[in-house]
């Protein structure tokens, strides 16, 4: 299927999740709807767009491709260092250059096309390797991830180009995976996919060892019971929902039996103060925090690893 037949088939289904009148419908905050504005536009997209989508992740946390056009640019000269002190520190084996499908963009280095979200991913996927999460999700036996949100779904292609036998779970509304969904479909084209409400709840998990991705929205967990939770990833999702759906969130990775919660935090944790939503992390799992390597820091934005560890008792 070419990128826009995966866009309709987005499309089409994401326009029925959006019109449910469900109970466990979040009500958005203000960001939220900002971002709804922003892809507004992808709802009645015409081909062309959808072959430049990567140019439209910029409202859902993605790089912006006006930042590369010049290659003397500050952020260009800053991803090449920081791109270098890394490689020195952790080699090259996790890192995944951005593609150059759906108008991919970035600085060109020796190891390939990098931006923004290149680097930050890189860096989170070194996070999970020094907290020592990463290595078995690159074994037998298969593994269930979750990612609160999922962006565009660049962190969820880099996650499964290191990391091909999961079967990875992507929870968020609606519009974004107008993005997301059509991106992963596209990048993996072989790839088996699933939509919540296509067929019934049951159903969504069957023979999930051979499903690569499950998209559902948010609404819909109450109604997600995986058959088993390994790791659950929060890049930057939780801090724009409210206390009560960060809860519900955290709340049900627990219960599912998830081992580990991954969370990024956009700041730096020198002073030893934790983030309030990590707080709300540390009521169900032990807190981990996991030391910076070197990364990309733009307009003066640090970011911090955790990785919480379940907690046996409550």
């Amino acid at each position: 299927m070419t990128a826009y037949e995966h866009y309709l088939r987005v499309r089409d289904w994401a326009r029925r999740m959006g019109a449910l009148d469900s109970p466990g419908k979040p009500a958005r905050t203000d960001t939220e709807l900002a971002v709804a504005r922003a892809l507004a536009p992808l709802w009645d997209a015409s081909p062309d767009t959808i072959a430049g989508l990567r140019r439209w992740a910029d409202p859902v946390g993605g790089a912006s491709a006006a930042d590369y056009e010049s290659p003397e640019s500050r952020i260009e000269k800053a991803i090449r260092r920081d791109l270098k002190r890394l490689f020195v520190q952790v080699g090259r084996d996790l890192f995944v250059e951005e593609p150059s499908f759906l108008g991919g963009f970035g600085c060109r280095t020796t190891e390939g096309r990098c931006n923004e979200d290149t680097l930050r991913f890189f860096s989170v996927l070194v996070a999970l390797q020094d907290g020592a999460v990463l290595p078995p999700f690159r074994q037998q036996p298969r593994r269930i991830v979750w990612e609160i949100g999922g962006g565009w779904g660049g962190f969820a292609y880099q996650f499964k180009t290191v990391c091909p036998n999961v079967t990875y779970l992507i929870t968020g509304n609606p519009d974004t995976f107008l993005v997301s969904a059509v991106y992963l479909m596209t990048a993996f084209p072989g790839a088996r996919c699933r939509f919540f409400g296509e067929s019934s709840t049951d159903a969504l998990w069957h023979d999930w060892e051979n499903v690569d991705f499950i998209f559902a929205p948010e609404e819909a967990l109450a109604s997600l019971r995986p058959p088993r939770l390994d790791l659950t990833l929060d890049l930057l999702a939780l801090r724009e929902m409210t206390s009560e759906r960060v809860g519900r969130h955290v709340r049900h990775a627990f219960e599912a039996g998830c081992r580990y919660l991954y969370s990024l935090h956009q700041g730096d944790w020198a002073d030893g103060e934790s983030p309030t939503l990590w707080r709300a992390i540390e009521r169900l799992y032990w807190l981990h925090p996991v030391p910076s390597r070197v990364e990309l820091r733009k307009a003066g934005a640090e970011y911090s690893h955790l990785i919480g560890w379940r907690r046996k008792q409550i």
